[in-house]
């Protein structure tokens, strides 16, 4: 490391030092209070002349800025009322769908249990339609049945009635014409 010479030169003396703040070479310069108070009016002087010539166009620019901020943030809050009042209603009708859609589960289970039992009376209806024209064909047979039995007992009577008058009759002829119409008739 070089060592400087803390002695004064031409080009030292101007520049207003302590020859006995030297220390290890580096070379210190004093500060007098006119210099630090001649840097304070300095700043101050600055500061007011920014201040007057660009407060009003930074105040602007802030307050466009805060502005913009503050109706981007109303925008998304607005935003977000419409997305929660939506959401309300998206769920509301979900809701109303859901309780339709069992509403209409509920009515169709009640159809479909009427429509059942209308089967079933139809059903049990036609059946017995069904009985009762069967048992009026069954009584219709009967009757002609016992028509065509009455018709079929004079036919053999008046058969049997010729057959005895053709030739005389004895008791005992007249007993197996009897016995002979009954096995007949069997």
């Amino acid at each position: 490391m070089e060592e400087h010479d803390c002695s004064p030169s031409p080009s030292t003396l101007n520049a207003r030092h302590s020859l006995s703040d030297c220390r290890k070479g580096v070379l210190l310069v004093d500060l007098h209070p006119v210099d630090i108070l001649i840097s304070i009016i300095n700043i101050a002087v600055l500061f007011i002349l920014l201040r007057l010539i660009l407060w009003k166009y930074i105040n602007r620019f802030l307050s466009a800025r805060t502005e913009r901020v503050r109706s981007e943030l109303d925008g998304v809050e607005k935003s977000r009322i419409e997305v929660d009042a939506l959401r309300k209603e998206y769920e509301d009708k979900l809701d109303g769908l859901e309780l339709q859609g069992r509403e209409i589960m509920r009515g169709s289970q009640i159809k479909a249990a009427e429509e059942a039992e209308e089967i079933i009376k139809e059903a049990r209806a036609t059946a017995l339609n069904m009985i009762n024209e069967a048992r009026d064909r069954i009584a219709e047979e009967k009757e002609r049945a016992i028509i065509s039995a009455r018709h079929e007992v004079a036919q053999l009577a008046t058969d049997m009635a010729a057959r005895i008058l053709r030739r005389e009759v004895s008791a005992d002829d007249s007993k197996n014409a009897v016995d002979d119409f009954f096995r007949e008739t069997r």
